[in-house]
């Protein structure tokens, strides 16, 4: 293969940095409170959201509505470790009018009820469609789950139930555990059982091939001699823009096909 042809994005999010507060061991991005923040300028996030509007696809029930693989999304790192970023690239996208926007969030701010509802309203005023809540044993680690049902509960109330758990199966059996602080990763596996770990869409890649190492078996490289990631590689849905302007398709965290400000260059890349 001499050239990869890459169809025009479908949908897509906004990498605001990769400094996060927590560090989770399944991290595919390697996020932590050391890396630097380097936050998204705010003048190429404008260049790049112009590019990007147009392109966008809404959600099939409606541009107000969220979808996880539609429409554009703001995602780190921790979007809220830099809320006033959060908040003007918000209005930046609804003033460009792309549909079905939504950030993600592992919720570690919403430390009462006063500060969550207020930081979810100015987002909703500013044109923010809905948010996407993290829930799983690893930012359990991090993130007390009372906080987590703080901010589903009243994400649920200022959005209108444009509310994505990711994922849901963790959340109820979070609450039927009568889980309500932090809990670390090997006190989860007591309670629980590794078996669920089935549920959390693993990608062995980012810190937990460090992390999380054990829980696969061994190959030898030749095993995956043939293999090709094209369709990883060229896939519009989904797909990724981090604050130092690389455009990483699919889950193919570490690797840029070019400089997203140059989004139309990107059809045709020769290898």
């Amino acid at each position: 293969m001499d050239e990869l042809f890459v169809p025009e994005l479908l949908s897509g999010g906004l990498i605001l940095s990769y400094t996060c507060n927590s560090r989770c061991k399944h991290c595919m991005y390697a996020c932590s409170p050391q890396w630097k923040a380097d936050w998204f300028p705010e003048p190429d996030a404008e260049r790049i959201l112009r590019q990007m509007a147009g392109k966008i696809q809404g959600s099939p029930q409606g541009p107000d509505r969220i979808g996880i693989n539609h429409g554009l999304h703001f995602t780190g790192g921790e979007p809220f470790l830099n809320f006033d970023l959060l908040l003007a690239l918000t209005q930046m996208a609804h003033d460009l009018h792309i549909p079905s926007t939504f950030v993600e969030s592992n919720c570690f701010w919403c430390i009462d009820d006063a500060t969550t509802r207020e930081k979810l309203t100015q987002l909703k005023k500013a044109g923010l469609h809905g948010i996407l809540i993290s829930v799983n044993p690893f930012i359990l680690e991090y993130v007390p789950f009372e906080w987590t049902e703080r901010a589903v509960r009243i994400s649920e109330a200022i959005f209108e139930g444009n509310v994505m758990l990711y994922q849901g199966f963790f959340y109820h059996q979070f609450q039927r555990l009568h889980i309500a602080d932090a809990l670390s990763f090997d006190t989860y596996l007591r309670m629980a059982g590794a078996h669920n770990l089935s549920r959390t869409e693993l990608l062995v890649r980012g810190r937990a091939c460090y992390d999380l190492g054990y829980l696969y078996a061994k190959q030898p490289a030749k095993r995956f001699f043939g293999s090709s990631c094209r369709t990883e590689l060229t896939r519009s849905w989904h797909i990724h823009i981090d604050n130092y302007g690389n455009y990483v398709s699919g889950y193919c965290s570490g690797l840029s096909l070019g400089d997203a400000e140059l989004l139309t260059s990107l059809r045709h890349i020769s290898l």
